[in-house]
């Protein structure tokens, strides 16, 4: 699993500072207060590769989004690889609606097996135990759920509201996903990150190659673990990520408060902005797109260049006057986290 999945994993989610990977508990469910400026770390010439690569691979996740919900609602792979936090949502609503067997029924709690192995019970109050309809909530615990090699753990809560189409039942249809997560983690690979917090995932689908998806949420905290070890516990405050995928290209963009520990970086609060929307074409990296890591009293930026990697251009004292600059290939750039 990419580092991406912790980090929005939001990250992440959805979502999603520096990420590891692999084991699995439960993060902190209280809302921490959002990242002010006045309380923001220093990014130092040192660690400003590390501070932009965690900005980065925050941002970056909404991409991941934007291509792997088309290909949960369609069945089609469309660009990118890698998992997100908005996609095992998807996952689950789409089985809960008999996708998995048995159809739902209001007022009835319903099990389900998954495609993988494990289960999903689901308590739902549905007008239309067919397909999605606003007004409608859910509650879904998945119990070592395994959908597309994913392993599901933990509790979704969910209220549909924005319903368009048929997202269930067709290539085509919009809602929006109120969504708190507790204690909820997603397993690929060895690594696990678990959720806590909350998300709005708003989704259009249009085709089985076009889509888009925006994510949102006041807090979203996230622990990511590796070889039974935490490397890193986030929180995503005040956060809004926008993506959408067209044929093979995917286009991503953010903002958000981004706090924690994580290896490499110790207790950090940036915040971090969108310049340019990052642009992929098929499994590649970015070719275009740029965001600014904000600290206290300093910044970095992140370029892409697509197969040239990524500039990273750090301000000493976030006044935009670049004092160091460096060009760092892909694997680089990932490997600082």
């Amino acid at each position: 699993m990419k580092s991406q999945t912790l980090c929005l994993a939001i990250a992440s989610t959805l979502a999603l500072g520096a990420c590891g990977g692999g084991g699995g508990s439960a993060g902190s469910s209280t809302s921490p207060t959002p990242v002010q400026t006045s309380s923001l770390t220093p990014i130092t010439a040192a660690n400003s590769g590390k501070a932009a690569a965690s900005g980065y691979t925050a941002s970056s996740l909404i991409g991941d989004s934007s291509s792997s919900v088309t290909g949960v609602l369609t069945g089609v792979s469309i660009g990118g690889t890698g998992m997100s936090a908005a996609a095992p949502v998807i996952k689950l609503v789409k089985r809960s609606f008999g996708q998995g067997g048995a159809p739902l029924l209001t007022g009835a709690t319903v099990n389900q097996a998954c495609a993988g192995g494990g289960t999903i019970t689901v308590d739902a109050n549905l007008r239309n135990p067919q397909t999605l309809s606003n007004g409608d909530t859910m509650s879904v615990t998945a119990v070592n759920c395994v959908e597309d090699g994913d392993r599901l753990n933990g509790t979704l809560s969910i209220t549909i509201a924005d319903v368009s189409g048929d997202l269930i039942n067709t290539t085509s249809g919009a809602a929006t996903m109120d969504t708190r997560f507790t204690g909820f983690s997603i397993t690929s690979g060895s690594e696990t990150a678990t959720l806590n917090g909350d998300m709005k995932i708003a989704l259009k689908v249009t085709s089985s190659t076009d889509s888009s998806v925006t994510i949102s949420g006041k807090s979203l905290q996230a622990t990511d673990q590796k070889a039974g070890a935490t490397v890193a516990s986030l929180t995503l405050a005040d956060y809004s990520l926008s993506g959408s995928t067209n044929g093979n290209t995917t286009t991503s963009s953010g903002s958000f408060g981004l706090s924690g520990n994580a290896n490499g970086l110790g207790q950090f609060a940036y915040t971090v902005k969108s310049i340019q929307p990052f642009v992929s074409v098929g499994t590649d990296m970015p070719g275009s797109g740029s965001l600014i890591v904000n600290g206290n009293a300093s910044s970095v930026t992140v370029t892409a260049l697509g197969a040239g990697g990524v500039r990273l251009d750090y301000s000493a004292k976030g006044d935009g006057v670049v004092t160091q600059t460096a060009t760092l290939s892909w694997a680089d750039f990932n490997a600082s986290l």
